[in-house]
């Protein structure tokens, strides 16, 4: 519950920020909003849901209900409501950098006490988990780099940048995709042959970590970064043919099953996988990959395509399964998943179209942001919906919960 209000809120910072280019907002620093809009969505509803999904499904009923990931959980959403107030109101300063210090170094001991405590029976979801883990910290190294390089007064640099996008790579491509990897294979209850599961593996990790040279070659135009960054896409694609040729070696352990208002998300986070591996076959092209750098529209439409079609529509998936079950009859989640769709295929479309207008100079479309916040606005709304239908489930059994 705590980490979709933090979901809610994130939406209503982004619809603030789609509003300023509609109307004039005074009060409104628009660089600022953005911080705490992207902090708050990453931290406080990623970061918290996966949080819920490992501490439901990957910790041992006697290791999950130890007090220490119940303190956690209420210091990490502190140190959100923390980032949620202050970044709006002073951007990077004192108050901001310590709240997104602390998360950090909660998230340290969340990766620390997971890797103990988690399931080890089987080998394969653990090395996923500790691989996730692992990313996890190894991101936070850029926000380290950041905060050395503005101490030098190198704020606002290419180097600066590249410290950032270290951090967003990682956990883009790192963090939240293995650990979704990890709930996948759990939550489908796949197993692969060892030696088969170890080639497909090996492909998706080296694929992950080459492909940063990406960022590499827009900050610096290098040409090796361009091959580098190529080799880790092909590399990718070797790794999702491998789960194709040995598809027929899966095994199944136990049936899977899903509820009705949980498929469409369940649907949306695959078609978007798919779009997310055409998007990064496309950057094998010298000419898409100089597009996908230099376009900011791209990038924002690809980061949203990420953050809301693929991870949060996984993260819905997952809560959706196991709320909707206990539903009365007459409540329905259909307007919920419905406006949630509305939203987020709305967006993506005017952002794409909008960049691909740019790229063939075909100048801007007509009410383009104000197409982009109608459209944002059914977000917010699709999420309300749903939280009070999850109220009201919780106060019917009136069960205590923190999640």
């Amino acid at each position: 519950m705590i980490s979709l209000l933090n979901f809610f809120i994130a939406t209503l910072m982004g619809l603030i920020l789609r509003a300023a280019f509609v109307w004039e907002i005074d009060w409104l620093d628009y660089r600022n909003m953005l911080h705490g809009h992207s902090h708050v969505a990453l931290l406080g509803w990623l970061y918290l849901g996966f949080f819920l999904l490992i501490h439901a499904q990957l910790l041992p009923n006697e290791k999950a209900s130890k007090p220490i990931y119940s303190w956690l959980f209420w210091l990490t959403q502190i140190s959100v409501a923390g980032m949620m107030i202050a970044f709006p109101l002073q951007g990077y300063a004192g108050f901001s950098i310590f709240f997104s210090s602390l998360h950090i170094v909660l998230s340290y001991l969340f990766a620390f006490r997971v890797w103990k405590d988690h399931i080890k029976g089987n080998v394969q979801i653990s090395l996923l988990l500790k691989t996730a883990l692992t990313f996890l910290v190894l991101s936070t190294f850029g926000v380290w780099g950041v905060a050395v390089i503005m101490g030098s007064g190198g704020g606002g640099g290419v180097l600066y940048q590249v410290a950032i996008q270290f951090y967003l790579h990682f956990q883009f491509n790192g963090w939240l995709l293995f650990v979704i990897l990890t709930v996948v294979v759990k939550d489908f209850n796949l197993k692969f042959p060892w030696e088969k599961f170890q080639v497909i593996y090996f492909l998706l990790l080296l694929g992950q970590i080459l492909t940063f040279a990406l960022v590499l070659f827009w900050a610096y135009q290098w040409d090796w970064s361009y091959y580098v960054n190529a080799l880790g896409v092909i590399l990718q694609l070797f790794g999702l043919g491998a789960i194709l040729v040995f598809r027929r070696s899966f095994e199944l352990i136990k049936p899977f099953d899903f509820t009705a208002a949980a498929k469409p998300f369940l649907m949306l986070a695959l078609i978007v996988g798919l779009t997310r591996i055409l998007f990064q076959a496309l950057l094998v092209l010298p000419e898409f990959a100089k597009m996908a750098v230099m376009l900011r529209l791209f990038i924002i439409g690809f980061i949203h395509l990420n953050m809301l079609g693929l991870f949060s529509s996984y993260l819905m998936f997952s809560f959706f399964n196991n709320f909707s079950t206990g539903l009365k009859k007459g409540d329905s989640l259909k307007p919920a998943v419905w406006s949630f769709y509305l939203g987020f295929i709305g967006t993506e479309l005017i952002l794409f179209v909008q960049g691909l207008f740019y790229w063939q100079e075909w100048g801007r479309l007509s009410y383009f942001h104000e197409g982009l916040f109608l459209f944002s606005c059914f977000l917010p709304l699709g999420i309300f919906i749903y939280i009070q239908l999850f109220n009201k489930y919780f106060n019917d059994k009136k069960m205590n919960y923190y999640n």
